[in-house]
């Protein structure tokens, strides 16, 4: 999964008092199946720098605002089910990144 390019970006407002925003990643045309197979190896290093475009392009961050950048198995939920990102300073949203 070399030269990766974003095709879509959404953030979605979050409630609550969580400490960091989330960012989750979707490669575009990869089947349920796929996606159950591959949720434990993820290009994490290529995912980082996409989402450092999207935070310093894009959403238009100052690097100075952002904390630390952190994979987790369990960004989103306990089971493992929805691997992401931990975003410190990037508070009130979560981001959904879509790549091809």
């Amino acid at each position: 999964m070399m030269n990766m390019k974003i095709a879509n970006v959404k953030t979605q407002r979050i409630e609550g008092r969580r400490q960091t925003g989330h960012a989750y990643f979707f490669i575009k045309d990869e089947s349920i199946l796929e996606n159950l197979e591959n949720r434990r190896k993820r290009p994490t290093k290529e995912f980082r720098k996409l989402l450092k475009e999207v935070l310093f392009g894009e959403l238009e961050c100052q690097p100075h605002q952002i904390g630390r950048i952190t994979w987790s198995q369990k960004c989103g939920c306990s089971c493992g089910c929805s691997p992401g990102f931990r975003i410190e300073g990037f508070y009130g949203r979560d981001i959904f990144i879509d790549v091809k």
